[in-house]
């Protein structure tokens, strides 16, 4: 019996410990006088699950009680939702469903939006709350929320009969990725980035700006070679990163590379030097890109 009880106890302390993926961060700042401006986000610090059991959180939100007598609420508490993570959420609408006459499984129904927001893994919500250092000492503010039963207890399996079928051509797509040099024409760009200062020479300018075009014209030509492979990917998934991940990530250096070369022209160093910063700032993103590839590869089980 004892064992059993002690079992029992572990097994709830594991579920009691989801409820510390709610996580939350406040900061207070004073933007005027005798106002200050409390910030906080709510995010869900959960890992994404790509087979269900997903740890959502719904009826997210604060509780804020008034300490004070004859105290109120603030008057102005505004509410963002800075992060969508929408391919988790577009998962339960792929496909075509045969099974019931209703919906297979929304990914949030009208009920459970009603409570208040719903947090899948890697969202947040963010509140503003605007009042006076001394109201605001008289407040106690709570996030609430509950774990998702319904998305905790889904279950996903693959046909792993199939993947011997599927698995030949999701690793053709990759070997196609990898051959196409997305990121080294770019990223050389930086070697050659001037300081842009009294001392840069115009011979540096020159060789910046040539670096800068060959790097353009190197996005329009790779950019035909990645629709080829995105038309002829068998998976949605593979076709929602090339689109979302490179080719945002090659559309977006296109119009940074134009902005810069257009800086270029000029005569004024400090908007040089400003394009230079946003193009090297841009550039480093391919870091995240190319992670998203490792991430994806370790879904579908092959090596990087």
């Amino acid at each position: 019996m004892v064992q059993q009880n002690e079992s029992i106890l572990k097994n709830l302390k594991d579920v009691q410990s989801l409820r510390g993926l709610l996580r939350s961060e406040m900061s207070i700042s004073d933007p005027e006088e005798g106002k200050v401006i409390a910030t906080i986000k709510v995010y869900n610090d959960a890992p994404a699950s790509p087979d269900g059991g997903d740890i959502v959180f719904l009826g997210v939100g604060l509780r804020i009680t008034v300490g004070r007598e004859r105290g109120g609420l603030p008057s102005e508490i505004n509410k963002s939702r800075p992060s969508y993570r929408m391919e988790l959420r577009q998962k339960y609408d792929e496909g075509t469903w045969i099974g019931g006459t209703g919906d297979s499984f929304p990914a949030a129904t009208e009920d459970e939006q009603s409570h208040g927001e719903v947090l899948f893994p890697g969202e947040s919500v963010v509140y503003e709350i605007k009042t006076s250092r001394a109201e605001l000492s008289y407040l106690d503010i709570r996030v609430e929320g509950s774990v998702s039963r319904r998305h905790l207890f889904h279950v996903s399996e693959p046909m792993e009969a199939l993947k011997a079928l599927t698995q030949p051509l999701v690793a053709q797509t990759f070997h196609f990725l990898d051959a196409i040099d997305f990121y080294s024409p770019l990223l050389s760009i930086i070697d050659v980035m001037p300081e842009l200062g009294p001392q840069t020479t115009l011979a540096d300018i020159d060789a910046f700006r040539s670096a800068v075009g060959k790097a353009r014209d190197h996005v329009g030509k790779v950019m035909k070679e990645l629709n080829n492979v995105y038309h002829s990917a068998p998976n949605q998934k593979l076709r929602d990163y090339m689109k979302m991940g490179i080719g945002q990530y090659l559309t977006s250096a296109t119009k940074v590379c134009d902005r810069t070369l257009e800086a270029l022209s000029g005569s004024d160093t400090k908007k040089m030097k400003e394009a230079a910063e946003e193009l090297r700032n841009h550039l480093l993103k391919a870091e995240e890109v190319k992670r998203g590839q490792k991430e994806l590869m370790s879904q579908f089980g092959i090596d990087s």
